[in-house]
């Protein structure tokens, strides 16, 4: 096998060749790169025998690039200068200056919490860069593939993938405006006895309350599974069945379909929304940038709990 061409090749001696054809004089090419005559004569003779040509040759008082010489020395400038640039400190990082797709693997619930300030806060920040939704499968292989940039979704803490939790999130019952249950309070019991849609993008048909519920030796009939939160709202605001969901959207939402939010009549406990990444994308400086933006956007949002750590949730109720 043969070996590689820099194999071996002490870079020092490129930068004195590099002086020594520039300056086409053996003391000048030495006090340009900070070495004695005697040293970058050596290094002369050193790179005639790595190159198997003369390099220089005397010509009266003066030294001659040959033929190889001319022809090696603006590739070798340009060599030089690359790795230079390859080896330098990077300049400071500035949103303003990315110009490229932040691609993000998203819930349904995720996208309508974070899309339209994720949004606006990139117009502001960093206003070239464009954003691409994923559906979020439920998997980390896109993040492993490259496919994309960040997940977000209901945290926790998958082998191999980094995460962080960014924002808390409290459940709400959300019934139609005029469902009879409105008319007096909420019980456990009358809960219970409802009809209830459950949000699950992958069709499970047990949620948060269920558990809630067992708890207290009773069960629920889930009439209607939706992946999504808008088609979930739709149904809750064409019948009498009750939705239990993430407080914010529901909020958000609730008013364009006549529908009225209640606190849940037994304690649910609230789950986190948190953010994945490969260790590929762990050092790339817009993309750390994105995350600490999206807990800066979280802590806004919930407080000092949105940062608060490790505990997987459910996202179905």
């Amino acid at each position: 096998m043969h070996s590689a061409p820099l194999a071996g090749v002490d870079a020092n001696l490129l930068v004195a060749v590099d002086a020594l054809l520039a300056e086409e004089h053996v003391g000048r090419a030495a006090k340009r790169v900070g070495l004695s005559a005697s040293a970058m004569s050596h290094a002369l003779a050193r790179a005639r025998d790595l190159v198997g040509d003369p390099l220089l040759v005397r010509i009266g008082r003066n030294m001659v690039p040959t033929p190889r010489a001319r022809a090696m020395a603006p590739v070798l400038r340009d060599g030089l200068a690359r790795a230079a640039a390859a080896l330098a400190s990077p300049v400071p990082f500035d949103p303003r200056l990315e110009k490229r797709a932040l691609r993000i693997a998203a819930t349904d619930y995720a996208l309508l919490t974070i899309g339209p300030h994720l949004a606006g806060k990139l117009a502001d920040l960093a206003p070239d860069v464009d954003v691409v939704i994923h559906p979020f499968a439920g998997s980390f292989s896109e993040l492993s593939s490259g496919d994309v940039d960040l997940a977000v979704a209901v945290h926790g803490t998958p082998r191999g993938i980094h995460s962080r939790a960014f924002l808390t999130e409290p459940f709400v019952c959300v019934l139609r405006r005029g469902h009879p249950a409105l008319g007096k309070k909420l019980t456990v019991k009358r809960f219970a006895e409802l009809g209830h849609v459950l949000i699950s993008p992958r069709g499970r048909v047990r949620g948060a309350v269920d558990g809630a519920l067992a708890e207290r030796g009773l069960k629920r009939r889930v009439a209607f599974v939706s992946p999504t939160f808008l088609a979930a709202a739709q149904v809750v605001a064409a019948s009498d069945l009750v939705l239990t969901c993430a407080a914010r959207v529901a909020r958000q939402w609730a008013p364009r379909w006549g529908l009225v939010v209640v606190p849940p009549p037994l304690p649910i406990a609230p789950f986190q929304l948190g953010m994945f990444w490969h260790e590929r994308q762990e050092r790339d400086p817009f993309l750390a940038w994105t995350r600490d933006l999206l807990v800066a956007m979280g802590a806004a949002e919930s407080g000092p709990r949105a940062v608060a750590t490790n505990t997987r949730r459910r996202a179905t109720t």
